[in-house]
């Protein structure tokens, strides 16, 4: 009987703490499974070059995989050359981050604002993140034959291959090749002129069509671009192409960070973040054909590959932007006007057995075939009263060199300008004339000159005296459509004096050719120089 109650009592005992411990939970509140862990580089908006924005992708994809929320992490794709002009224009960054293909694109944003006066973002270039060598893109046969030479970029000069270089305005790798051209040149700005309008023959649009064009060239031929480029573009190619490291000058293209001067504490610290990650993801950037940012050679880019170092100097840069700005000008159509002095002296002797107007039609002719097919020139000649009073004339319109019939007209009359002699200097009042015409007529995105071809003093005493000419010269001056006069002074006899006055008063510059074999090295220097000048050395 008593086992019973206290089998009884132990079972109420049991219910009750059942009922008390339901009660308790039930006024706990509910639990919730454990949260996702946060993304390091939480809320970033990131505009990327395509070079890099999907191996980002990847690693922040990563990120995702580990754990994180990385989903308000947006990366756009665009390309860095239209990035680079829309912040150059002013255009309101629409990031958070920008990571170019090169650190030479944010220099190129602040040295066109700055010509420019446009108030553009403030940039701040941070840490390099990746790297890529530029190289020379051969058929295996034409890249055995150039590690056989030890080929590099001085050797381009020597002209043994055909090269084809993407358009330096749009592709870093470009610009990067022009700045180890004029470095492998030595500074040497007649040789760097020379070369940089050869390659201009070569240039197309893309780095896709240079490797195109040498997987299709008959000839050895090499396209200039990175290691990247190349790689990626073995996946797919039926023609097979191998990197050349140079020899001498080896440029790279890095990768970096590029943050607002404004931007927030949380923006910096997410943009460390994700440096660090893409700084632990090396197997992740070569998979894309990308090296780190020491620039180390991977197994992905092949067994040849060299350690060549990144290009990370911020004067390195700003070298690059400056090599470019200097491209653009050097390759610019020309539109000149060829003012050619037929005066009487023209037919004294310069050789036994040639006057000085047989040298220069040589030369003339030779600087005519100097100029790109996007040129256009007319030619006008002077002496004295040659249209009544006025001494000078038009004998060949302008018109483009890439029109064979302007081209062949052009040549035809240089050969004859012999027939056309005769008369006095009318040296300024023809210049003037040129001026303003060319003035009239400008053409934006155009060298405008004019180039003076003369071997005496100026012998109209009814028209401008230096002084005057000088006076209306400066009068003209317009720094938003500039003419320069690059002015030829051919023998003892010319008055350089007034040529060189003449070329400062319209920033241009001023030869002499005091031999007669100067006479057609002077005019093809003028012809091809006009970019540079007056700081052409």
């Amino acid at each position: 009987m008593l086992l019973g109650v206290v089998i009884v009592l132990v079972v109420a005992l049991v219910v009750a703490l059942g009922v008390f411990f339901a009660r308790g939970a039930a006024d706990e509140p509910e639990q919730q499974p454990a949260a996702a862990a946060e993304c390091p580089v939480s809320g970033l908006r990131i505009t990327a070059d395509p070079a890099v924005s999907e191996a980002l992708e990847a690693i922040v994809a990563d990120l995702t995989a580990s754990g994180a929320d990385c989903a308000d992490v947006a990366i756009r794709a665009e390309d860095s050359s239209v990035t680079a002009a829309a912040l150059a224009a002013g255009s309101a960054p629409d990031f958070d981050v920008w990571v170019p293909d090169s650190a030479m694109w944010p220099a190129r944003v602040t040295g066109q604002a700055e010509l420019t006066g446009v108030d553009a973002a403030d940039l701040v270039v941070g840490d390099t993140i990746a790297s890529t060598p530029v190289v020379f893109a051969a058929t295996e046969p034409t890249a055995t034959a150039l590690e056989g030479e030890s080929a590099g970029f001085s050797s381009l000069a020597g002209r043994s291959v055909a090269a084809v270089l993407p358009d330096p305005s749009a592709v870093a790798a470009s610009s990067a090749a022009l700045l180890a051209l004029q470095t492998a040149v030595g500074g040497d700005a007649r040789t760097f002129t020379a070369l940089s309008l050869a390659l201009d023959t070569g240039v197309v649009p893309t780095a896709a069509d240079a490797l195109g064009a040498v997987a299709a060239a008959t000839s050895p031929t090499i396209a200039v671009t990175t290691e990247q480029a190349v790689l990626q573009y073995a996946d797919e190619a039926t023609t097979p192409l191998v990197p050349v490291y140079p020899a001498d000058v080896k440029p790279a293209v890095s990768i970096p960070l590029v943050t607002l001067g404004d931007a927030s504490g949380d923006t910096l610290m997410s943009v460390d973040a994700l440096a660090a990650a893409v700084a632990d993801a090396g197997d992740r950037l070569a998979e894309y054909g990308l090296r780190d940012a020491a620039g180390t050679a991977t197994d992905a880019a092949g067994e040849d590959a060299q350690d060549v170092g990144a290009a990370s100097d911020p004067a390195d840069s700003v070298n690059q932007a400056e090599v470019l700005r200097t491209w653009q000008v050097l390759t610019a159509p020309s539109r000149m006007l060829s003012l050619n002095d037929v005066s009487g002296s023209m037919l004294q002797p310069a050789t036994a057995d040639m006057r000085r107007i047989d040298l220069f039609e040589q030369a003339a002719v030779r600087a005519v075939n100097s100029l790109s097919a996007d040129s256009s020139l007319a030619t006008w000649v002077f002496s004295s009263r040659r249209i009544g009073g006025q001494d000078w004339q038009e004998i060949v319109p302008f018109g483009p060199l890439g029109d064979p019939a302007h081209k062949q007209l052009t040549i035809d009359t240089a050969n004859n300008l012999d027939s056309l002699v005769g008369g006095g200097t009318g040296l300024y009042d023809s210049v003037l004339a040129a001026v303003q015409y060319m003035r009239e007529t400008y053409v934006p995105g155009q060298i405008n000159l004019v180039l003076l071809n003369t071997d005496g003093y100026n012998e109209d005493d009814d028209g401008l005296d230096l002084p005057g000419l000088l006076a209306q010269l400066e009068a003209l001056r317009d720094p938003a459509k500039p003419v320069a006069v690059i002015a030829i002074g051919y023998g003892p006899d010319t008055d350089q004096a007034a040529l060189e006055q003449i070329a400062a008063a319209t920033d241009g510059a001023a030869y002499q050719a005091l031999q007669p074999t100067d006479i057609g090295t002077v005019l093809v220097d003028a012809v091809t120089q006009r970019g540079c000048r007056p700081n052409c050395g």
